[in-house]
C-alpha cells in the first residue's frame, strides 16, 4: 500500500507540481537535494546562492501550489558554507515549513524536521545534539532525539517526505475542490441509499470539508457503478 501511495504521489507532483511543465522527482533524494544544494568546493567564508528562476526546486513547487510565498521560504535562498551553520538553517527552514503546513490543517505531528535533512546533515545534527546534551545546554525544544542508523534513516526520510507531499496536496490542492454541484434529479433515488457524510466543518476531526466532498463524490459513483456491475445482486450479497 505504501509503495502504491509513493508511486501515485510521485506521478502527480512530477506532472502537475511545477509551473513550467513536468519535472521528475524522486522521494526523498531529489527533494532533499533541491532544498540544500550547496557546492562544497567553493572558497570558505562564501555562500552559495540558488536562483529558482533558472533551477526547478522544492521552493518553486511550494510557491506554485500555494500561490504565494511561505514563511521561512525564499525564492533565492542563501546557505552558509559551514556545515553546522547550514544544518541549523535547513533545520529551521524545515521546522518553519512543518509549522506552516500544520497551521493550514496538515497532520504532520509525527514528522520531525531532522528527518527531512540529507543524511550527512542529519549526522551533524546528532553530533551537535549529543555535545549539547553532554554540556547540559538545551538547544532544541524537542524532548526526544531519534538516533537512527543509515538504512533506518533513509526509510524514515522517505516516509516523512511522502507524508509531507501528501499533506501539501491536501492543504494546497484539495482546498480548490468545491462542494457546490448540480444534482441530477434522476439520481435522487439512488442517492437515498448512499452513506451520508456530513458537510459540517466540525463533524470530523480527521477529514477536511474538501476531503469529505471527495468522499461523497466517490460514494455516489460507487453506488452508480455497483448497480451496473452487480445489477442482479442485492447489496448484502456483493
Amino acid at each position: 500500500f505504501f509503495q502504491k501511495t509513493l508511486t501515485a504521489i510521485k506521478s502527480w507532483f512530477t506532472l502537475f507540481g511545477w509551473p513550467k511543465g513536468q519535472n521528475p522527482i524522486s522521494i526523498p533524494h531529489s527533494l532533499r537535494r533541491d532544498v540544500c544544494k550547496v557546492q562544497m568546493t567553493i572558497v570558505p567564508d562564501k555562500v552559495f546562492r540558488r536562483n529558482l528562476g533558472k533551477d526547478k526546486g522544492f521552493c518553486e513547487m511550494l510557491f506554485h501550489l500555494y500561490g504565494d510565498s511561505l514563511p521561512g521560504m525564499t525564492a533565492s535562498q542563501t546557505l552558509p558554507h559551514d556545515p553546522i551553520e547550514r544544518m541549523f538553517q535547513l533545520h529551521w527552514q524545515h521546522s518553519a515549513l512543518l509549522s506552516f503546513l500544520k497551521s493550514q490543517g496538515a497532520y504532520l505531528s509525527h514528522v520531525m524536521p531532522e528527518f527531512l535533512l540529507e543524511p550527512e546533515d542529519y549526522k551533524i545534527w546528532i553530533k551537535v545534539k549529543k555535545v549539547k546534551t553532554i554540556l547540559k545546554v538545551v538547544l532544541f525544544s524537542d524532548e526526544h532525539v531519534f538516533v537512527l542508523e543509515d538504512s533506518t534513516f533513509e526509510t524514515m526520510s522517505k516516509r516523512a517526505w511522502t507524508d509531507v507531499l501528501l499533506q501539501i496536496y491536501k492543504v494546497f490542492v484539495l482546498r480548490r475542490v468545491s462542494s457546490h454541484s448540480r444534482t441530477d434529479p434522476s439520481s435522487l433515488e439512488s442517492m437515498q441509499h448512499i452513506p451520508r457524510i456530513k458537510s459540517d466543518r466540525l463533524s470530523s476531526n480527521i477529514y477536511s470539508p474538501h476531503e469529505r466532498a471527495i468522499l461523497t463524490w466517490l460514494n455516489k459513483h460507487y453506488e452508480k457503478n455497483r448497480k451496473i456491475v452487480w445489477k442482479d445482486c442485492q447489496k448484502g450479497e456483493v
